[in-house]
């Protein structure tokens, strides 16, 4: 009688399952899959934003494997403008592979797009792990760049920011997760790398640094790259100085930063930052003997301090903290007054550097 049980509801549970509707489901020939989001603000247009999809065309040539179409909507916001582009395609719109997320500069400067910033970490079929980026001159233009060399819709893109390709310390990367989280948490606020369109390629070497609401500072190409050394986020670089007459070129194989927040009685609140750069000769103008090299070390040295010292404040001035100095004091901070008190000391807080190279020779020639 057990068994004759057992059988009885197993029976049930195969019959609810064979019930269940399937309506849910769609088969990957019925689905159009998104690659790379862009989000425009709408011109000539009682709307806010413009919102572009960027879809993958299956081709059965190899000849043509780079194949996309892009289809926009004007919308006031990121549900709306999805739901109305349903209609202009004949297949589900699926974002399981939406990698990339273009945010032209117009949006990010002007305040009030919680709605979309947050629109893309709550969609559950949206992945964590996309890059977020801002496109210049507009998020549409940077959609419609096709590079000859890449051989499928924004691979190009995934590339320079995934760093699967070419490594420069001119990226500084940004995943969705981490600009969710930098636009919530006290103490650390985001950063976002600038893709500029020209024409058939990309040009990806500045950043944007926010607040919680909006894109407040744009860092040169030779500022980004010291940042990116500041985070100890790229070692492969190249630092140029002048000592004389003499202009050399070292190739960096090495850098690591550190820092620690001094809060002295008595005493003005400073930060310390200990950089070291290792690496070797590879250029220069004049002869250069080993011998010579200690002289070179020290005006490095002295060039580095300067530059990451005038980085650092033009940061600080801007009230934005990328580096996540108010994380770092919280977190040796625990009384209920903490983050006021950073808030307090943050904008008259000093800066110092010691910056320590190491040229190791001067490459093949002696």
């Amino acid at each position: 009688m057990r068994t004759i049980g057992n059988w009885r509801i197993y029976g049930l549970v195969f019959s609810a399952v064979f019930l269940l509707s399937g309506c849910g489901f769609k088969d990957i020939d019925k689905r159009l899959f998104v690659v790379s989001i862009g989000v425009d603000l709408a011109k000539n247009s009682s709307k806010k934003y413009l919102i572009s999809l960027k879809f993958a065309i299956p081709s059965a040539s190899k000849d043509q494997p780079n194949e996309f179409s892009i289809v926009s909507e004007k919308a006031d916001s990121m549900s709306e403008a999805v739901r109305i582009l349903k209609t202009k395609v004949d297949k589900e719109i699926d974002f399981s592979h939406a990698k990339v997320i273009i945010l032209s500069e117009e949006v990010v400067k002007t305040s009030g797009n919680a709605g979309i910033y947050y629109w893309f970490p709550r969609r559950r079929d949206v992945q964590g792990i996309a890059w977020v980026a801002i496109g210049k001159p507009t998020a549409q233009d940077v959609l419609n760049v096709k590079p000859k060399s890449e051989q499928l819709p924004s691979n190009a893109i995934f590339l320079a920011l995934g760093k699967d390709g070419s490594e420069t310390p001119y990226i500084i990367p940004s995943l969705l997760f981490d600009f969710k989280y930098r636009l919530i948490e006290r103490g650390i606020d985001p950063i976002l790398p600038i893709i500029e369109a020209q024409k058939q390629i990309f040009e990806i070497n500045s950043v944007g640094l926010f607040n919680k609401s909006h894109m407040i500072l744009h860092l040169a190409p030779e500022e980004t790259k010291m940042l990116n050394f500041l985070k100890s986020k790229e070692e492969k670089s190249a630092i140029k100085l002048t000592k004389g007459k003499t202009t050399v070129v070292i190739d960096t194989q090495q850098v690591k930063a550190k820092y620690k927040i001094h809060t002295p009685k008595g005493k003005d609140p400073y930060i310390k930052f200990e950089v070291s750069v290792k690496g070797r000769l590879e250029e220069t103008n004049r002869r250069v003997t080993n011998n010579q090299l200690s002289g070179y070390e020290k005006a490095a040295e002295k060039s580095l301090n300067k530059e990451f010292e005038d980085l650092l404040v033009k940061i600080q001035k801007a009230d934005v903290d990328p580096l996540g100095f108010g994380i770092r004091y919280r977190s040796r901070h625990f009384n209920n007054d903490d983050w006021q008190q950073w808030k307090r000391i943050y904008p008259k807080i000093t800066f110092k550097v010691v910056t320590k190279v190491k040229i190791t020779d001067t490459g093949l020639i002696e």
